[in-house]
């Protein structure tokens, strides 16, 4: 931390120090070093901790999607985002912890390492310091907004061990990425030494510490927790609204092949069209804004017209009856802050011609 170098009275430094003083005492009754795994808080099955390490925070989601760094982290729009990554969506487990005084980032990334790999997991990429991004970015611990939900930063608030252990100005900055093949999970792991903390810290303490962020992601369907809309459903949106979006057609992320548990939606957009042999229909393609504007246009195209080829093949409708086209996240339903936004704008839309 800087501070601006002034010249002040006696008796003003008196006060300043007698506050100072205060507030130092004050941070460490307020949020002193924890000595056990905070309350309610345990390790997943199949995932080990380094040895001696107290758990700060963990966070579940039984489907999310992540685009783990594989290359230097950079700011985009002032996000963190990196420019090249490993995409995966499963089963996701985020937790943080503070390991014994005294280890290095090192020792510990090396710990997850050798532990992984028995278990099959292969090193799919592995940086330090300014090779893993910009060094602002890395002492301001920016790297970690692209291994955490959004839902993190406010969970945590500014006192919590968890915003203890992360600190500004960071140093010794590792990360390692593995991928076990055989079982599709992956599992990232950062780790750090903690600088600058905040007022409520008992800073002394939790600088001795490293901090250590793991994230795991297995691979595992999403639950289809959307009801298929029945041809009739769709015919009265389209008669009320011109449009109606459709969840049940599902992809792979980043691509265009229709997966199939999709054919219960596409069931009835076939019935719907033989129903009413005159409709006409925009088949248009939404996506998220994970990924450039330029390549989701493509995508949200292709997805678009991979839904009309088989509309065409599997039910015999008449291609001059259909247009496919994307609009990829220009269109939104819903915010891309947080994977619950995301998913409602990832869709298809049958609107009229």
């Amino acid at each position: 931390m800087t501070f601006q170098h002034r010249l002040l009275l006696p008796s003003t430094r008196l006060l300043i120090g007698a506050f100072l003083l205060c507030a130092s005492a004050l941070a460490q009754a307020a949020n002193p070093m924890p000595t056990k795994d905070l309350k309610g808080l345990t390790d997943p099955d199949g995932l080990k901790r380094y040895t001696g390490s107290i758990l700060t925070y963990r966070d579940d989601a039984a489907y999310d999607e992540l685009k783990f760094p594989m290359g230097k982290v950079i700011s985009k729009d002032d996000q963190a985002v990196a420019a090249r990554s490993l995409d995966r969506s499963g089963q996701r487990t985020m937790l943080q912890y503070l390991t014994p005084a005294g280890k290095s980032a090192l020792e510990v990334v090396r710990n997850y390492q050798q532990d992984l790999k028995a278990a099959g997991y292969k090193s799919t990429f592995e940086c330090a310091g300014e090779a893993c991004g910009a060094a602002d970015w890395i002492s301001r611990g920016y790297f970690v907004s692209t291994l955490v939900s959004g839902a993190y930063w406010s969970n945590i608030g500014d006192n919590s061990p968890a915003a203890c252990g992360g600190g500004a100005n960071v140093g010794d900055f590792r990360y390692a990425l593995l991928d076990n093949p055989a079982t599709g999970s992956t599992v990232a792991v950062a780790a750090w030494r903690p600088g600058i903390l905040s007022a409520y810290c008992d800073e002394p303490e939790y600088q001795k510490r490293t901090s250590v962020v793991v994230v795991k992601v297995d691979a595992k369907a999403r639950e289809q927790a959307m009801e298929t809309l029945s041809a009739s459903e769709m015919g009265k949106s389209l008669d009320s609204s011109g449009k109606v979006a459709v969840y049940g057609i599902l992809f792979d992320t980043n691509k265009a092949d229709i997966k199939p548990e999709s054919r219960a939606s596409l069931d009835q957009i076939g019935a719907l069209l033989k129903q009413q042999t005159g409709l006409k229909l925009h088949v248009v393609g939404h996506t998220d804004n994970v990924g450039t504007l330029p390549a989701n246009m493509d995508l949200s195209k292709r997805r678009a017209e991979a839904v009309v080829g088989d509309l065409a093949s599997s039910y015999g409708i008449a291609r001059n009856r259909l247009t496919g086209n994307g609009v990829a996240s220009l269109a939104l339903v819903a915010s891309n802050r947080d994977e619950a936004g995301r998913a409602k704008n990832r869709r298809v839309e049958l609107v009229l011609q």
